[in-house]
């Protein structure tokens, strides 16, 4: 039942998923739980498998999410592969055809509303921006999916023809990335997680 609320070691820098958000706290207590989880790096490996509703359309996307402390992160959506090394170089793949190109392209998934970090920077500016909007505090809660602890917020809303929405965000606690997502044009939902990653995702697929 929700709850309402008012390591491998090596040396050298660890690793980040990607770029992560740092600019100062946001005035919502609710919101700046969930930006504390996401804004955290994490220190193990985990794969989680997420479902992605594009509300515009009501495409349904499979998307994976990777990380390793010595090899990086890797982002699977849908055709797409998106690899972050530990050393800093990023990669664009197809999964179909195998061809890569240096850099993230995120126009290969922006057609479904997405970006390569929708699990972690992108769900950071989304909560920033909601809690700027928002018509009200957002409301917090502890909850769990996939049997893992989260952090939650909701955020009352207005839409463009004026009527009342709730936007909400939960962030797994253990592995500093989202767990689930509704706004008005994504449902990100993690069905899957593992406490381990596949060495593979985190080459170019063949």
């Amino acid at each position: 039942m929700a709850t309402l609320f008012l390591a491998s070691c090596f040396t050298g820098p660890r690793p980040t998923l990607e770029t992560v958000d740092t600019l100062a706290p946001v005035n919502d207590p609710a919101a700046e739980s969930v930006l504390r989880v996401l804004t955290s790096s994490p220190t193990t490996s985990f794969t989680v498998g997420y479902e992605i509703v594009t509300k515009f359309g009501g495409a349904v996307t499979s998307a994976t999410v990777s990380f390793d402390p010595i090899l990086g992160t890797s982002v699977d959506i849908a055709d797409t592969r998106y690899l972050y090394t530990a050393e800093g170089t990023t990669t664009t793949c197809s999964k179909s055809t195998f061809e890569c190109t240096t850099g993230i392209d995120e126009t290969r998934v922006s057609d479904r509303q997405l970006t390569s970090t929708f699990h972690k920077q992108s769900a950071i500016e989304r909560i920033r921006q909601d809690a700027r909007v928002a018509v009200g505090p957002s409301v917090g809660r502890t909850d769990s999916l996939v049997d893992m602890a989260t952090t939650c917020a909701e955020f009352p809303v207005v839409d463009s023809a004026g009527a009342p929405r709730t936007k909400s965000y939960c962030a797994f606690d253990d592995v500093s990335v989202i767990a689930s997502m509704e706004t008005a044009d994504l449902s990100v939902t993690a069905i899957s997680m593992s406490p381990s990653a596949d060495p593979a995702l985190f080459q170019p697929p063949a």
